[in-house]
């Protein structure tokens, strides 16, 4: 049986929270070598554009460690492979996997059609996710009002083969390709978006098994989708409001105020981070200061002051007078919940003002603020901005712990019962009971 909260949740809202999937405002995601040729570079520029990569993560990173990384010895690993490309494809490649050696996942290289696809803010997509859950790669997540090939996709169905290779075999392979990244829950996401990147227009062939141990095939053409940032709201069966917060780019926090003013007499209100990948600093703490009724101090800006100092800068959030809401809130989130909805969740966590509900968060969090331009097209992101929270602790690669862990199960996915709902639900109903 679904579960009866969901039934507020209309079709419309699911595809909006859908097409915010690919993450690829915070992670690097690359595509087919044929579309990454969009300018061509002469020999003389491919030397200039690899000394500028290595040169601006060098200067920039907001690390004075470089993360632990020797990066004058990947300066000396792939300067010799870079020399030896004979196609910008290959050459990006070669520049990726140096950058990728940073594991960082704010810390990316863009080839010149990916850089064009993020000013657009699109992306390309089957209409499916996939996850590793309880240690099976599955689909978690399918694009709604599915019709053809697509409408026989079902979630919680096991992924057997890509064009006709064994999924550990193209994991393996893209994480080969991928190297290391700022989790292994960023890692693993990385490494299922590649598994079927490719360009619009094309076809992929996936191999299914459904509950019934049923195997099938489906072929799916990759679309180019918008890039939506909603805050959508909804009352629960139960009377909980809900509030389903796709990403934290601009202009999501007017969104979010109206969505508050709708909300502002429920008795509690859930906010769901679970497939939010980031966005906006300033509207993370712009939302945020909606639901508290005083200045708060979020931690501190971590930034490099020259080769070998690191700089801290207090940021905070919040004042008197300025609360929409300030019933008992409940934050859910997933390992796909990153950057911005890591700031949020747990500085929130850690002020009292809301309990976190799900699994561990990606681990990725770390700011950039600016993108660099390549010659070719091409555009570097630098995590030139950490953070310290106000209570002293680094996310970055450990991630939010919930105050109730979640773990998604497959046969919830196949059911449609959203567990950590029904457990949100279950907390406030405790806390009223405790508190009449």
């Amino acid at each position: 049986m679904k579960y009866k909260g969901l039934n507020f949740l209309s079709r419309r809202r699911f595809l909006l929270t859908f097409f915010i999937l690919s993450f690829a405002f915070f992670i690097n995601i690359p595509k087919s070598a044929s579309s990454q040729t969009e300018i061509a570079l002469l020999e003389k520029d491919k030397a200039e554009v690899f000394e500028k990569v290595w040169n601006l993560i060098d200067e920039r990173y907001y690390d004075p460690k470089m993360n632990g990384v020797n990066w004058a010895l990947q300066k000396e690993i792939y300067k010799p492979l870079a020399d030896k490309t004979k196609t910008d494809a290959e050459f990006y490649d070669v520049i990726k996997k140096m950058v990728g050696e940073m594991s960082d996942a704010h810390t990316r290289f863009l080839t010149p059609r990916e850089a064009s696809d993020r000013r657009k803010r699109q992306n390309t997509t089957i209409g499916i996710l996939l996850s590793n859950v309880e240690g099976k790669t599955v689909v978690e997540k399918v694009r709604p009002e599915a019709v053809g090939e697509l409408a026989k996709v079902k979630e919680g169905m096991f992924i057997r083969t890509i064009d006709g290779i064994s999924i550990e075999k193209k994991l393996a392979d893209a994480k080969n390709l991928v190297g290391d990244s700022s989790s292994n829950r960023a890692l693993e996401i990385i490494s299922n978006r590649r598994v079927l990147e490719g360009e619009p227009g094309t076809s992929v062939k996936i191999g299914l098994t459904d509950e019934t141990g049923r195997n099938f095939e489906v072929t799916l053409v990759r679309e180019v989708v918008d890039e939506t940032s909603e805050a959508i709201a909804s009352k629960l069966d139960s009377g909980v409001g809900y509030i389903n917060v796709t990403s934290f780019k601009a202009p999501i926090a007017d969104k979010f105020k109206n969505a508050l003013e709708e909300l502002k007499d429920t008795p509690a209100l859930i906010i769901d981070l679970r497939y939010n990948g980031g966005g906006s600093i300033s509207e993370v703490l712009e939302m945020a200061g909606y639901l508290l009724n005083n200045k708060y101090s979020f931690g501190k800006f971590m930034r490099r002051s020259g080769k070998t100092k690191q700089e801290l800068k207090t940021f905070s959030a919040g004042k008197k007078g300025g609360q929409i809401y300030s019933n008992p809130v409940y934050i859910l989130t997933s390992k796909f919940s990153a950057s911005g909805s890591e700031l949020f969740s747990s500085s929130l966590q850690e002020f009292g003002r809301a309990k976190v509900i799900g699994s561990q968060t990606c681990g990725c969090l770390l700011g950039i603020s600016r993108m660099h331009q390549i010659k070719g097209g091409g555009e570097l992101h630098i995590s030139d901005i950490g953070f310290l929270s106000s209570q002293g602790k680094v996310y970055e690669k450990m991630g939010v712990t919930p105050d109730k862990v979640i773990e998604l199960k497959i046969s919830d996915l196949q059911n449609g019962f959203d567990r950590s709902i029904s457990e949100a639900e279950k907390m406030y109903e405790d806390f009223a009971i405790n508190n009449d």
